[in-house]
């Protein structure tokens, strides 16, 4: 069988004459992991995973054509793949260069102490009777780092081979290597505990409880498949100085905990205006790629088979959705004819909100300013075009529709009724409201899932979320608000409806 590289995109073969090493994946376990994690970001797959024995990687993915044994080594771990950008691999390009310009540098400089004429300074290392005091202290720390750790495995010939001639030269030389092994050794170890505790693809697998605090998602599996949807439309800039992965983490987070601006850009390591533009470019990303695909009106076929029995049972069984109308708090506006527009009991902006009875979100409607009518926003919002006949709504919000007009061609909006000043109520229409405010507690609990599960929501929206994207024709705040939705819509399951039989002899 001729090997192949198994980097994305390179289709290099072990052919006679081509030039091209290939090599192993390390059995190291370090090691073997780094290179593991390499191919993985080139491949942007979490999943990926070599067989024993059979995969192999070429010399083009080195920096210098080969793999280096040195642990210091830019050439340690495979950097190069179609994927890095050319200003990144000139970047490696320059830490090569400055690598092998201070092992040169240090191999002149034993060249210089073994040699005839620096033999003053060879004498100079030898102990004498005035450091006496200081050799039993260099002494036991050489015994303690001998005894924890052992010299590192190298075919480079300045670790393999002493190179001074001096007895006292290779015990200096031999010290060094068994403190530098500990300063590496302290070095992975450190790298470990911040890659456990970072907000990284590798700190977050198998914490799935940490994963629900800070994003809403139930699972890394979860969010590694969001991710891998929005990923390849989200910038890799200089300028944020943040993974693609960070950027999506933050504005998960932003969107969970609510966390101010300043605060998510002191723990990132940014600027202020930077999270905002990152939270901005990064929403807009989701919003285009997320709310298509999970906030959608369901085909009324898979709705007939999907309702559940307190629906299927009853009077209600042709119901596709029950409506309501939702408002969030945003700062007061600074234009006088804007405050006015969103101003209720506080400066508002009001969404139309249509949940299936199985209790999934299909509709979401832009924003309209707090003194807007809940019947304006449902006739001018997209909502009753998809209706079909036969179609039943359920509401108890007053419409206020006597003439009718919210009806689309012989579907129906239901809206629960009030004694209006009788001192009873028909006994037939109790009976069906009683039954329609049954079902609609539990879809109450839909719009509370969602609030409970990203607090954003309930907070005071700051003024510019309200600015309108040109590019979508649609405000940040819509963006959020439907982001949140359709974040809420990709858990398994919003509400359990109760599997009992209301009304059954309506």
């Amino acid at each position: 069988m001729v090997d192949s590289c198994c980097a994305p995109g390179c289709r290099n073969r072990r052919e006679q004459g081509n030039g091209k090493a290939f090599y192993r994946i390390p059995k190291d376990p370090e090691r073997r992991q780094r290179w593991i994690t390499a191919i993985k970001r080139a491949r942007m797959s979490e999943h990926w995973e070599p067989s024993a024995n059979g995969f192999r990687l070429c010399s083009d993915h080195f920096i210098s054509g080969k793999k280096s044994e040195n642990p210091r080594s830019p050439d340690y771990v495979p950097s190069i793949f179609k994927n890095v950008p050319t200003p990144e691999k000139k970047r490696k390009g320059m830490q090569l260069d400055e690598f092998d310009r201070g092992q040169k540098s240090k191999l002149q400089r034993c060249e210089r102490v073994s040699s005839p004429q620096d033999r003053s300074l060879e004498s100079s290392l030898q102990p004498t009777a005035e450091n006496d005091t200081e050799a039993p202290a260099e002494e036991s720390t050489y015994k303690e780092l001998k005894e924890d750790f052992q010299p590192i495995p190298t075919d480079n010939d300045e670790l393999a081979t002493p190179l001074c001639s001096s007895e006292t030269c290779r015990k200096y030389v031999k010290y060094l290597e068994l403190k530098y092994q500990a300063i590496e050794s302290e070095n992975l170890l450190l790298k470990e505990k911040i890659s456990s505790t970072g907000l990284n693809e590798t700190g977050l697998q198998n914490y799935d409880k940490k994963i629900n605090i800070l994003t809403g998602l139930p699972t890394y599996s979860l969010l590694m498949t969001v991710f891998n949807v929005v990923a390849p439309f989200l910038q890799q800039s200089n300028h944020f100085r943040l993974t693609i992965f960070q950027q999506f983490m933050l504005t998960l987070i932003k969107l969970k905990m609510n966390l101010s601006f300043d605060f998510l850009a002191y723990y990132f390591g940014v600027d202020s205006s930077a999270v905002s533009e990152v939270f901005k470019h990064c929403i807009s990303v989701m919003y285009c790629r997320l709310v298509p695909c999970l906030v959608i009106w369901p085909e009324r076929e898979s709705l007939r088979k999907s309702l559940p029995c307190a629906f299927s049972n009853s009077s209600f069984e042709m119901t596709v959705c029950i409506i309501d109308c939702f408002e969030i708090c945003i700062e007061k506006p600074s234009d006088l004819l804007a405050s006015t527009q969103c101003f209720s009991t506080c400066n508002t902006i009001k969404y139309l909100i249509a949940i299936c009875p199985r209790g999934s979100i299909c509709f979401i409607s832009n924003g309209w300013g707090g003194r807007t009518s809940d019947k304006f926003i449902t006739q001018q919002s997209n909502f009753l075009s998809h209706l079909l006949p036969g179609d039943l709504v359920l509401s108890d919000r007053d419409l206020d529709d006597e003439d009718h007009s919210l009806d689309s061609p012989e579907a129906e909006i239901t809206i629960p009724v009030y004694t209006l000043g009788n001192n009873q109520l028909d006994p037939v229409k109790l009976e069906n409201t009683e039954c329609l405010e049954s079902l609609r507690t539990h879809i109450e609990k839909v719009f509370g899932v969602l609030q409970q599960k990203y607090p954003i929501l309930q907070s005071t929206m700051p003024i510019g979320l309200t600015d309108v994207d040109q590019e979508n024709d649609v405000t940040y705040l819509d963006k959020v608000v439907k982001v949140c939705c359709a974040l809420t819509n990709v858990s398994e399951s919003l509400v359990h409806l109760p599997e009992q039989n209301y009304g059954s002899s309506i």
